[in-house]
């Protein structure tokens, strides 16, 4: 009974690091050349990644690596649920283009007619300077709480009250159109949008209009903490002098024991961040980009569009960006949160797709995205 006991647990921590990974259409030797990435994380004593690799529409790879929560030593997967920052971005902006598809708002239309406490500002503020991050308006983190405490995620704070602290400003930074600056509060602004012309909660129409159909099963706005959610797994941040020092400026003074601070988000705030997905169903959703089952050429062509404003800057699409990497024409977004980093990297001209998602903060899936397309350059699926 002992040696089947000692076997039984061997056998358990080796599933665990190697986590089953999904080779579908690429090569051992590929296959492994990306699992050597993350080769410091085959292990449940280290957060980690979960990443996905499609193109053409078909998965070509998966797999996790590290632990989702190391209090009990549950690995990362596929299923796996992250919280993916600012990557929710382009799922805000989806819903914004299905409305628009439906000739129910435009981008010429004025916001405050859906925000009438927008109405103060001279300026018209319109869904074009939301989308395009253009609106003038002041980022909630940039100013402080009315009640004192930090914006750090361990505090509650909800859209309303990020909403109220930027709309609180008497003026615009600037006039709509002027200048580009990156700003949360517009997407959430635009979920309040979408709640006024569909008579429904974003989370609500986001299921029903995008997730559901695009078979996100396990795909949701996480608009209340209290939830329960299936396999999510646990952000970290590592322990070390600038993070204690970051943390400590913000009031929140930790011992210095241990690898890891553990950072459970309590803030249910959406619209610029928010969402919580798996790798299995972002694969549906880059699978689709390349596809175009759902929506269309049309749904394809609104979140791909760029407008051109008196900032110069002509780059950003629908919560993307339009890059180069390497001579090759990319389209991305990244998120990165208190013990998150997040990467959608999309190449259209080969229809490939890499999905990294890590619950570490200094994960820098950025890197480990650009690290994976050069093995697939490496190898030609890349062209």
């Amino acid at each position: 009974m002992k040696k089947w006991s000692v076997a039984l647990v061997c056998l358990s921590v080796l599933i665990g690091c190697n986590q089953n990974p999904v080779n579908l259409n690429l090569s051992d030797s590929t296959a492994d050349q990306i699992d050597s990435l993350f080769a410091a994380y085959a292990n449940l004593n280290t957060p980690g990644y979960a990443i996905g690799i499609s193109k053409n529409g078909e998965t070509l790879f998966k797999n996790g690596y590290g632990a989702a929560n190391l209090d009990y030593n549950l690995p990362i997967e596929t299923t796996s649920a992250f919280s993916i920052a600012s990557v929710s971005k382009q799922f805000t902006a989806a819903c914004i283009a299905l409305l628009i598809l439906e000739e129910k708002i435009s981008l010429e239309s004025v916001v405050s007619d859906y925000i009438p406490e927008l109405k103060k500002y001279p300026d018209t503020l319109r869904i074009k300077h939301l989308i395009y991050n253009t609106s003038g308006l002041t980022d909630y983190t940039q100013l402080k709480r009315r009640n004192g405490s930090s914006w750090v995620t361990f505090n509650y704070f909800d859209i309303d009250e990020c909403i109220e602290t930027s709309i609180a400003q008497k003026n615009l930074r600037f006039k709509p159109g002027e200048q580009w600056d990156y700003s949360n509060v517009n997407f959430m602004l635009l979920t309040k949008v979408v709640e006024k012309v569909s008579g429904q909660a974003f989370s609500t129409f986001s299921k029903a209009n995008l997730f559901d159909p695009l078979e996100m099963t396990h795909t949701l706005i996480n608009d209340d903490i209290t939830r329960v959610i299936k396999n999510r797994v646990t952000p970290y941040n590592i322990r070390n002098t600038l993070y204690l020092d970051a943390y400590a400026e913000q009031g929140f003074k930790f011992k210095k024991l241990g690898k890891y601070i553990q950072h459970p988000r309590n803030a249910p705030h959406y619209g610029g961040s928010g969402v919580v997905s798996t790798i299995d169903d972002l694969l549906k959703w880059t699978s689709n980009m390349e596809t175009k089952k759902f929506g269309g050429q049309k749904f394809y062509d609104v979140m791909h569009t760029t407008l051109a404003f008196e900032h110069g800057r002509n780059n950003q699409a629908f919560g993307l960006y339009f890059g180069k990497y390497k001579n090759r024409e990319s389209v991305a977004w990244e998120g990165g949160d208190y013990g998150i980093s997040s990467q959608i990297l999309r190449f259209p001209s080969d229809n490939v797709s890499i999905i990294v998602l890590s619950n570490l903060g200094s994960g820098n899936a950025p890197e480990k995205a650009q690290a994976i397309a050069d093995i697939l350059i490496q190898k030609d699926i890349l062209k």
